[in-house]
């Protein structure tokens, strides 16, 4: 699958590629009333790529990252949850320990 993706990402940013190529020569014309723009056709396509590349990376890596901080959080309360069921264990012991010194006083102070 990691193949395929590769071939057809290296296959559009050829094909936009020679979009720029072919189209270096045109130029489009903006006129507005304060704005006068004049622009290669093959640069703005490629300034649109850049871009759409560059938004389409931060989106990617800002969804990467909100998946490794909810992975972080549930390992937290996991560690929490773990430490918690311990303490319970542990107080629990310490329950039965002193109910069987206590049955271990009475059973020695009546003989």
């Amino acid at each position: 699958m990691k193949k395929l993706l590769r071939f057809l990402s290296v296959l559009i940013f050829s094909i936009v590629g020679i979009f720029v190529l072919i189209n270096t020569s045109n130029t489009i014309a903006l006129d507005m009333g304060f704005l006068s723009l004049r622009a290669n056709v093959g640069f703005f396509v490629l300034f649109c790529s850049v871009l759409s590349s560059l938004a389409t990376f931060l989106l990617l890596m800002t969804v990467n990252l909100s998946s490794k901080t909810s992975n972080v959080k549930k390992q937290l309360e996991n560690a929490k949850l773990t430490q918690e069921i311990e303490s319970v264990k542990v107080s629990q012991l310490e329950a039965k320990i002193k109910t069987l010194e206590e049955a271990l006083k009475k059973v020695v102070s009546g003989k």
